[in-house]
């Protein structure tokens, strides 16, 4: 007998928590999508006004009922957030519905299909979430609670989820704020410049499956609780999810079939509703892009990008980032205009300015760099500056004079690095930068398909020798940014997205149609994109280009290990990078 034998009429499981005084809790509220599977959300009212009320709505993989504050993976995250946010109802990267139903807005919070109480096959970044979430926009539009008006808000999963959803354009949607949600799958999510990045293989593919509708793995009582149609065991569990790790390393490249349905090919200028994207500058391995990307591609007449640093979930319920949030949602949900959104008051494009060093991972973090405003992304005065790379391992804007090779062993070895000169006045580099290298693979022993990874850095060292590192958007050490490149995908898309808009940086195609052989000896011309970035160089300051066979340090947990997708026989030889005699060697930086 399967789950869906067990279920019960439309509505009659919703029940009614009037427990916490700050709103009353719907809990399972539901609709059916086409195919007989139930949709579940969760609805928050505040205890005064309406009765309607404007809504701001997330959409979960991670299980509507899995508590955040006592959930013993969380619980250490949950410790920085402040105590107005907690309750038994906030879920992870979901609004707190403390905060926002006394501020008088419904607060719905929905399980993807194939997660928490929904059910049906897990399918996540598919058409099949984005579908889902788009009907529940307007099943939240039509409610008796509601005024028709619908916000999307939520971190991560339930940041990316709202560009692809709003691009399908549902009844009710009025606006909305990604934070740190990442707008292509392929080269944001699964993999860098081609090479398949672990995140998914760990914890996030786990946390998914153990917070299934009706997963037994429950006994510690910190998953939520079981389903309505009853507990699933194991095997009924694996056939109604997919294997993720086993997927991606299956399907390399972006024109697979299995990735014609995520996130490839939507069209973001389709997205015309008020937007608001949040990124964060510590975002190199996740997300950062989606959101500048997602900002520039969109066709909202109101739209905004606000840059932040430090650890990616604290901004979203902390001051003053909290209180822009509201004000945003007040203007287009509510009508109140008090902080000029649509009057010009509020700049279009607001990011951190990091100068000097951030403390990775705190909450004071998050405020020790200032903010400025622009009128536009990329900056309308950026000056792209070539600096070769030489023989004395230094950046220069001069082309060498010198030719030389600088070698090391893959995939393991220890890499390269090419400094600029130590700075005599101050320089910030802001926007998209890329590297371009003329590189080789030899002593290639021909066991499989030769291939050849280059992993780029590109750190600050101030003005006593040591290292600047910045929080990553996971709270650990970073440097200022990362690019990536396997030899193989260095095939450059002209138009890359059905949308077209100017990026200045050359982005791979991704596509198999496109994939060039790798041939022992041979100099290959390969052009890196670096995700956007910003960093002020002081006086005494330099910059250093790292160019590596392998993860350099500050990449976990987005790190480009898994020993399948790098195979030692592939990869195995010498690299060389090749400067002078006509090669292009040099990295690209956007200076302001």
């Amino acid at each position: 007998m399967g789950y869906k034998d067990n279920y019960k009429p439309l509505g009659a499981i919703t029940t009614v928590d009037e427990g916490d005084g700050r709103y009353i809790a719907r809990i399972n509220e539901e609709f059916e999508v086409g195919d007989g599977d139930r949709i579940r959300l969760n609805v928050f009212l505040p205890r005064s006004g309406g009765p309607r009320f404007p809504v701001l709505m997330t959409a979960t993989p991670y299980g509507k009922d899995v508590p955040y504050i006592h959930n013993e993976v969380y619980k250490q995250s949950a410790r920085d957030i402040p105590e107005i946010m907690k309750s038994k109802h906030l879920c992870w990267e979901a609004p707190a519905p403390s905060w926002w139903c006394p501020h008088g807005y419904a607060v719905v919070i929905m399980d993807h299909r194939g997660s928490g109480a929904s059910s049906g096959k897990s399918r996540r970044f598919s058409t099949q979430d984005w579908d889902d979430y788009a009907m529940a926009i307007e099943w939240a539009a039509d409610q008796p609670w509601s005024t028709g008006k619908v916000g999307l808000t939520g971190i991560s999963y339930l940041g990316l989820n709202q560009w692809p959803t709003a691009a399908r354009q549902p009844r009710g949607l009025t606006c909305m704020v990604p934070w740190e949600g990442m707008g292509d799958y392929y080269r944001e999510g699964s993999r860098h410049g081609g090479m398949h990045h672990g995140f998914i293989d760990g914890w996030y593919h786990r946390q998914i499956k153990r917070n299934h509708y009706g997963s037994q793995n429950r006994s510690d009582g910190c998953w939520g609780p079981t389903s309505p149609e009853g507990e699933l065991c194991d095997s009924e569990l694996d056939e109604l999810h997919q294997d993720l790790p086993k997927l991606l390393l299956e399907n390399e490249w972006i024109d697979d079939e299995w990735y014609k349905d995520r996130m490839f090919g939507e069209d973001y200028s389709r997205i015309q509703i008020p937007l608001l994207s949040a990124g964060n500058w510590g975002g190199t391995g996740l997300h950062l892009r989606g959101n500048v990307l997602g900002y520039m591609r969109a066709s909202s007449q109101y739209k905004f990008l606000r840059i932040h640093t430090g650890r990616h979930d604290l901004p979203y319920y902390l001051e003053p980032y909290i209180t822009y949030q509201k004000s945003f949602y007040d203007c287009f949900l509510k009508g109140d205009d008090y902080d000029g959104w649509k009057t010009g008051k509020q700049a279009p494009v607001a990011f951190a300015v990091r100068r000097g060093t951030q403390t990775p991972g705190s909450i004071q973090g998050e405020l020790e760099y200032k903010y400025r405003d622009e009128k536009e992304w990329p900056l309308a005065r950026t000056k792209y500056e070539k600096y070769h790379l030489t023989a004395d391992n230094m950046l220069s804007r001069e082309k060498p004079s010198v030719a030389a090779t600088f070698s090391y062993q893959a995939p393991a070895g220890e890499g390269i690095r090419f400094s600029t000169p130590v700075a005599e006045e101050e320089y910030e580099v802001t926007g998209h930068g890329h590297v371009r290298l003329a590189a080789s693979l030899t002593d290639n022993e021909g066991e499989a398909d030769p291939d050849l990874d280059v992993h780029v850095a590109l750190r600050k060292i101030n003005a006593q020798g040591n290292e600047s590192l910045y929080s990553s958007s996971m709270g650990t050490p970073t440097p200022v940014v990362f690019g990536w490149l396997r030899a193989s995908h260095r095939t450059i898309d002209p138009n890359p997205y059905p949308d077209s808009f100017h990026l200045p940086v050359p982005v791979p195609s991704h596509k198999k149609s496109d994939k060039k052989e790798v041939i022992n000896g041979q100099v290959y011309d390969l052009q890196i994109e670096l995700w956007p970035t910003n960093v002020v160089v002081e006086k005494g300051e330099r910059l250093v280009l790292e160019i590596s066979p392998k993860d350099p340090a500050g990449a976990d947990p987005f790190a480009c290990h898994d020993p399948i997708d790098r195979d030692e026989r592939k990869l195995r030889g010498t690299n060389n990078v090749h400067i002078g005699e006509g090669y292009e060697s040099y990295v690209v930086l956007p200076i302001v």
